[in-house]
């Protein structure tokens, strides 16, 4: 009885919920500042992806689009300059709309908003249609 014991398998662990993946197809960065911004960028650093613009004039935006990519709801960081300096965000998640379609994909729109201010959301491909400026 003994041997048996010694040989009883333990149970599987419980598998951990994987994070659905958010399917991005694009990027949008507006400038709503009254001067222009350069060196736009959004990065992700636990993947190193990233994406951004230049240069980007006042009240106005800078659109690009590219293959779909798989987002897991990982910490972005914008950075930028202006006037010159250096402006960055903190680390933070950007999250999936609630009434958004489980397959909908996603365009991740970046505003500037405020001196030393930024921020980001996804926005359904198809909604708030963009061009660009």
């Amino acid at each position: 009885m003994t041997l048996l014991q010694a040989c009883t398998s333990l149970p599987a662990p419980e598998p951990t919920p994987e994070v659905p993946a958010i399917v991005i197809s694009g990027i949008e960065i507006r400038n709503e500042l009254p001067y222009p911004v350069t060196d736009v960028m959004i990065r992700v650093p636990a993947t190193g992806g990233f994406a951004g613009c230049g240069n980007i004039l006042p009240r106005s935006q800078c659109v690009n689009r590219f293959e779909n990519i798989d987002y897991r709801s990982d910490a972005v960081v914008i950075t930028w300059k202006e006037r010159g300096q250096p402006q960055e965000t903190g680390e933070f998640r950007i999250t999936r709309p609630e009434a958004a379609e489980p397959a909908a994909a996603f365009r991740v729109q970046v505003i500037l908003f405020a001196p030393g201010e930024a921020g980001a959301r996804l926005v359904p491909v198809g909604e708030d249609r963009s061009t660009t400026r």
